[in-house]
């Protein structure tokens, strides 16, 4: 199971005898923290050099002109750094709005772990810079190509411009202009008019592996042909990629089943046609954006993505040599048929010459789809004195059912009296996080009626501008008709019987005292068709207790009188 890293505990290791070697952005007045979510980064490899989409709409980050504490119109005092201290981050800053403070910058994070939390730190407010800090190394090596489509496609040719080093730039052709900017899923993305709009990118491309992917949103398919989103090399030949999506009207004997289908079909050098099997389904005909992701294997196979799931894969195509002729065709196919042009939004188009692992693809989608719930963004603070250590911390953590509440108890290795303690709970693993209250100077709190769902708590707090993140505390589902009856309820000796009909056999015992603090665990001996529960533990006082039984899905307590 995954864990909550106790973000930040980041001290940025600067010993105090040498706070002069502190390299801390200079110039920048304000920082805030930024805590990318575990939770919403799937299982497996951790990931190097991800592209991390940083989105908001943050009045913080308006234009000072505007009530904000950006300095430049365009947003080039906006950075990011890997911690309080040092190591800036490589970014490419796609969109920003001086007026409202939305700002969509892609960051290089160097390893990206799957199991814990990570913090990154975002600097801004320095009226001294005037030039983009924008770099083209937030793509790696793997990526060929990136259109972020937030280009004036009226402008000089060529408009929509490539993002990585290769600098593929790309041709807007038919009647794209300005007009053609809409509202798209990281900052602007461009609309094709399904006449004659396309986007134009001169042959680069070669090689074995391969992995396409693209946001598309479309809301018809009324014609009798089909809608090209993405052409590279001669449709139904060797040394091609299509994909398309089949128009309602479809009279082809044969084709009906093809009617709104979202089409894949490669071949490289040495593939026959198959146009069949990589069909993806012909549901994304809705109007909403939708994540497309095609993934070749240099030892064969191809498989087709939608929103972060695999929809389709073919064992047989992939393997060799895969080298178009073509140019690539955003919008349209490469014959420019006129009824192949495409009727919708395209947004993020990525070309790689790697082959992207499932949960790498899976986190693309949970960032680029939900941003808000991707990452926390922290409160604004001062940057100066920003990289001093930063002592307090949570030492232990507990949340605990009590009746038909929850208590929650922790700990802490120094704090003042005045630390205000912010509690979050969200239902279910993947479930956004609410704050349900706050509490100052104690280390307390009770949740008095949150439901008989699975619940999550974590433990939210700030030192300086740094906001502290608890580990996560899992709280089981209440089994309402479930019963556990223990005897004697009150206790002169250090042992019980429990017995629990319906219920499996708890996995341990443990014994709280009356505010649901963890004292110790309990022995468990089977006795005759129930448990005799001993007390290794001896409490200092009589009075009221509680047994929390740990099942393998939940829990629950029982009250008990110790005289």
């Amino acid at each position: 199971m995954k864990q909550q890293s106790c973000s930040l505990f980041l001290t940025c290791m600067c010993a105090l005898a040498t706070v002069q070697s502190l390299s801390q952005a200079p110039g920048y007045n304000y920082v805030k923290e930024i805590v990318i979510q575990e939770t919403r980064i799937p299982d497996g490899p951790n990931l190097s050099n991800f592209p991390f989409l940083f989105q908001v709409t943050d009045p913080d980050l308006r234009l000072a002109a505007h009530g904000g504490h950006v300095e430049n119109g365009n947003g080039y005092d906006i950075q990011f750094y890997l911690n309080p201290c040092d190591t800036k981050l490589d970014h490419q800053l796609e969109y920003y709005d001086p007026v409202t403070g939305q700002v969509s910058a892609w960051v290089r994070i160097p390893l990206l772990p799957t199991s814990v939390d990570l913090s990154i730190f975002l600097y801004y407010g320095n009226d001294t810079v005037s030039v983009s800090g924008s770099v083209s190394s937030v793509w790696d090596a793997d990526y060929s190509g990136v259109w972020h489509f937030s280009d004036d496609p009226s402008g000089t040719a060529p408009q929509i411009l490539d993002g990585t080093a290769g600098s593929h730039h790309g041709t807007a052709n038919g009647g794209m202009n300005g007009a053609s900017l809409v509202n798209g899923i990281a900052g602007r993305a461009l609309q094709f008019d399904e006449i004659n709009d396309y986007i134009r990118v001169p042959d680069f491309l070669y090689g074995q592996e391969l992995t396409v992917s693209f946001w598309f949103n479309v809301s018809e398919v009324n014609g009798n042909a089909y809608q090209y989103l993405f052409s590279h090399g001669t449709w139904a030949t060797q040394n091609s990629l299509n994909v398309y999506i089949g128009e309602n009207a479809i009279t082809t004997p044969g084709e009906t089943h093809n009617h709104g289908m979202l089409k894949t079909v490669f071949r490289d050098s040495n593939d026959a046609n198959n146009f069949d099997t990589l069909n993806a389904g012909n549901t994304y005909v809705d109007g909403n954006w939708h994540y497309y992701t095609v993934r070749i294997q240099d030892f064969g196979g191809a498989s087709v993505y939608v929103d972060g799931n695999l929809i389709v894969q073919y064992v047989v195509w992939g393997a060799n040599t895969f080298n178009p002729a073509t140019d690539l065709f955003f919008g349209g196919r490469e014959d420019l048929h006129a009824g192949r042009f495409y009727g919708g939004r395209l947004d993020e188009i990525r070309v790689s010459t790697a082959w992207r692992t499932s949960n790498w693809i899976r986190t693309e989608y949970n960032n680029q789809s939900d941003p808000a719930t991707f990452f926390f963004l922290g409160p604004e603070g001062p940057s100066a004195g920003f990289c001093y250590p930063l002592p307090l911390r949570i030492t232990g953590f507990s949340a605990n059912r009590n009746g038909t509440a929850v208590l929650l108890n922790w700990f802490i290795d120094s704090a003042p009296d005045t630390t205000t303690f912010y509690i979050e709970r969200r239902t279910g693993p993947d479930g956004p996080w609410h704050e349900i209250g706050h509490i100052s100077g104690k280390h307390q709190f009770k949740d008095p009626s949150p439901g008989h769902t699975d619940l999550f708590y974590r433990i939210r707090y700030w030192q300086g501008v740094v906001s502290y993140i608890s580990e996560t505390r899992k709280v089981n589902n209440i089994k309402s008709k479930s019963v556990i009856r223990i005897y004697p309820t009150a206790l002169r000796q250090g042992e019980c019987y429990a017995e629990f009909p319906g219920e499996e056999i708890p996995l341990r015992a443990s014994l709280l005292d009356a505010s649901g603090k963890l004292i110790g665990p309990l022995g468990m001996q089977p006795a005759g068709g129930k448990m005799l529960i001993r007390f290794p533990v001896s409490p200092q006082v009589t009075g009221l207790y509680f047994i929390r039984f740990d099942f393998e899905k939940y829990s629950k307590t029982e009250k008990i009188l110790i005289q």
